[in-house]
């Protein structure tokens, strides 16, 4: 006995597969616009949102969680169609996760800057226009994202740091 609970049907002709092929990633299309458009009108409310804070939050994670959705949605649908298409997907698989493993141990930089821009972000340690010391570095904030913090110092210059170097945070009130 199979344990797979759901059986593809078996496509005989390649334009059984084409349009099977097709159909799954126009489906695919429709339910990453469907779950993108509901999480605006019902999550996000971007237009309608009078806190400020909230405000630049939620225009900071729309598109992070709108590339989270459209990523495991079309993911979903690649290895439904090479599963229609009878391709064996063991070791696309196996090899996916030995890839994806090599990435990890690469961007662990860039996973430690998103994990502490998504807490500075939500902690509301600090907000654009605050005047904060970063280290050594002395600035107002111009921008947060999930990856950096932008300062500009009193001589006007542009100070990036990225999130996983913040060891330490002086806000500081502008006397300007």
């Amino acid at each position: 006995m199979n344990p797979i609970l759901y059986q593809l049907p078996s496509l005989s002709t390649l334009t059984e597969k084409i349009f099977f092929s097709l159909v799954y990633f126009l489906f695919g299309y429709l339910i990453v616009n469907i779950l993108t458009r509901l999480l605006n009108n019902l999550i996000f409310k971007i237009k309608r949102i009078n806190n400020r804070k909230l405000l630049k939050k939620t225009q900071t994670l729309k598109p992070f969680i709108d590339s989270i959705i459209s990523a495991v949605i079309y993911f979903g649908v690649i290895i439904y169609v090479l599963s229609l298409w009878n391709i064996n997907l063991t070791p696309f698989l196996t090899g996916a996760g030995i890839v994806g493993l090599a990435f990890s141990f690469g961007a662990q930089s860039l996973i430690k800057d998103l994990i502490s821009g998504f807490f500075i972000i939500f902690d509301d340690q600090f907000e654009v226009g605050d005047y904060v010391r970063i280290g050594s570095y002395e600035g107002k904030v111009t921008k947060i994202t999930l990856r950096q913090i932008v300062l500009r110092d009193r001589e006007d210059n542009t100070i990036i740091i990225p999130n996983s170097q913040i060891n330490g945070l002086v806000k500081i009130k502008k006397t300007d």
